[in-house]
């Protein structure tokens, strides 16, 4: 697939079908994302992949925590949105409008699908030292970037969503990760479903938003 195309076609998948993510796929979607830049090369990263029994108990307990309430305690903070800078506020409250008109009535099957994690059949869970700088979350974004675009270029939906990491302590347990590493970032892979959700894309804003390009001023002989 031409990259032009993968970047078009890319965006969060809500709702999988029940069809298995191969352990070959998952392979070759972290072996292409290895070639994200890293300060001096670090590659911070480490990945842990959820498939089968171990992902169906961290779904399971998931749905539990979920049900009962109990608050998300993410390794990175989160703040409210009210604290967020204006321009990001906005976006923020566009997505929301957007959810409403597009999917009516499916607003509360949007917000199930975090309890269930999109009924993925796969989730990558990408980590980084404690000690890390703030290079290596620059560095983190670029590598979990690389590793959607390399499941889309397979044909693969993902979701990069903090419904996934709010419970870190039960990933630890299931993943075996260390209290050594931040538990950053979690991606949900799976072959999309024939719903609204799977297909709901929101809109970006005008490039002419971000982007600045300074006129050079003519200067005259």
């Amino acid at each position: 697939m031409e990259f032009s195309q993968v970047v078009a076609n890319s965006h969060s998948v809500r709702d999988f079908t029940d069809q298995p993510v191969s352990r070959e796929d998952l392979v070759d979607v972290v072996r292409t994302a290895q070639q994200a830049p890293s300060w001096v090369n670090s590659q911070p990263w480490r990945v842990y992949a959820a498939t089968g029994r171990t992902l169906e108990e961290i779904k399971k307990r998931h749905a539990a925590d979920v049900a009962a309430g109990r608050k998300g305690g993410s390794d990175l903070p989160v703040k409210p949105r009210t604290e967020w800078s204006p321009t990001t506020q906005e976006n923020m409250a566009a997505l929301g409008e957007q959810i409403g008109a597009q999917l009516g009535e499916g607003v509360q099957e949007f917000q199930a699908s975090q309890g269930r994690l999109f009924n993925a059949q796969a989730v990558l869970y990408v980590t980084i030292p404690v000690e890390s700088t703030p290079w290596s979350f620059h560095d983190l974004g670029a590598f979990s970037s690389m590793l959607v675009l390399a499941a889309a270029d397979k044909g693969l939906g993902a979701i990069n969503a903090y419904a996934l990491v709010m419970y870190p302590d039960e990933v630890r347990e299931a993943m075996g990760i260390g209290a050594d590493e931040i538990v950053a970032v979690g991606i949900a892979l799976g072959h999309p479903a024939d719903s609204v959700l799977a297909v709901f894309a929101p809109d970006r804003v005008d490039v002419d938003q971000i982007l600045t390009i300074p006129t050079v001023p003519t200067v005259k002989n």
